[in-house]
C-alpha cells in the first residue's frame, strides 16, 4: 500500500529507510567526542539564550544553533571544520532554536560572506 506524505508517494518502509540513514549521517558529527565537548562548553559559557537575551528576558540555553547550516557547505572538509567552529555556534532555548530553523533561507552570494571564506580558508 502507498502513501501520501510532503515528500513524496510510496511505501512506509522506504520512508523509514531513509530517515535511518539520515539519522547515520547526523549521528557521525553529532555523536562525535569533539562536538560533545564543544557543545558543552558552548552552554556552560554562553548559559542564557541568546535571542531571549537580546528581547531582556534570561532563559537557560538548551540547544547550540550552527548559525550556518551544515547542508550549506559545500565539501566535506568545509562542513567538518563548520561543524567544530565556536565563532559560527550561539546557544538557545528550544523555542528559539525551532524559530530560527523556520527561517533558514541559504543566500544565492554565501560563497561570498566572510563566515564561508573564513571557514573555506582554515587550514
Amino acid at each position: 500500500m502507498t502513501y501520501l506524505s510532503k515528500r513524496k508517494i510510496g511505501p512506509p518502509s522506504h520512508d523509514k529507510e531513509i530517515s535511518k540513514r539520515r539519522n547515520e549521517k547526523w549521528n557521525k558529527y553529532y555523536g562525535s567526542t569533539a562536538w560533545k565537548k564543544l557543545r558543552q562548553w558552548k552552554i556552560t559559557h554562553y548559559p542564557i539564550c541568546y535571542d531571549c537575551a537580546i528581547e531582556g528576558k534570561s532563559v537557560p540555553a538548551e540547544e547550540v544553533h550552527h548559525r550556518i547550516p551544515y547542508s550549506w557547505w559545500t565539501t566535506k572538509e568545509d562542513r567538518l571544520k563548520a561543524l567544530l567552529c565556536p565563532d559560527l555556534l550561539v546557544s538557545l532555548c528550544k523555542k528559539c532554536h525551532l524559530e530560527r530553523h523556520k527561517h533558514l533561507r541559504r543566500p544565492e552570494n554565501f560563497e561570498q560572506t566572510k563566515e564561508y571564506k573564513m571557514i573555506h580558508d582554515m587550514t
